[in-house]
Parts: structure tokens; sequence; C-alpha cells
């Protein structure tokens, strides 16, 4: 399984998911989380809704199982979720997060 993380230092779930530019992406497996990519996004407008760049976004992740967020809007979550993606919100530490079994496999 696959999951993408919002963190805007590396270590803590700080953000919202309209506010990413970046995701890390780990992959988890029976022996904990491994870190395999950081991919770079851009941030959705604040003041206007764009559904092109939504969806451009939403394939930065495509191929994730879950997103771990801070917080994120109805339209955005809708977006995740119709692409199979559930989002969790989570604000903390990434190591804390419950697929991290394995305290070597967070960055």
């Amino acid at each position: 399984m696959k999951i993408a993380v919002v963190s805007t230092d590396s270590v803590e779930v700080d953000d919202w998911f309209s506010n990413a530019t970046r995701f890390l992406i780990y992959e988890i497996d029976q022996d904990g989380a491994t870190f395999i990519a950081e991919r770079d996004s851009e941030p959705l407008p604040a003041d206007f809704f764009d559904a092109g760049m939504l969806n451009s976004v939403v394939d930065v992740i495509s191929d994730c199982d879950m997103v771990y967020l801070a917080n994120i809007k109805e339209k955005p979550a809708k977006a995740l979720k119709k692409r199979g993606i559930l989002p969790v919100v989570y604000a903390g530490p990434i190591i804390g997060i419950d697929s991290f079994s394995s305290p070597e496999g967070a960055r």
C-alpha cells in the first residue's frame, strides 16, 4: 500500500491538502513504512475553485491508497475519494501515523 503525506518539514503532518507544495510518498508493508519519493505539487488557489488544477494535484498521488493531511475542504476530498484515494485528517508526527509500525520507516 502507498500513502502520501502533506508535510512542510518532513517530520509533521502539518498542512491543508490545498496548500501542499509537495507530497511525501511511503510504501507500507508488513515490515513498516519505507520512504520512496517526494513529489512536487502546486497549491490550489485560495480565492476560486479550479477543477482542472485540482485534478492535476490528484494526479500527482493517483497511485496512492491514502493521503494524510492536516485538513481538507469538501471538493478536494470528494475528488480524492472519486479516484479511490482516502483522505485521512491527522495533524501530528509522521512517525505517529498508525500504518507506521516501524520507526525506521519514517523519514
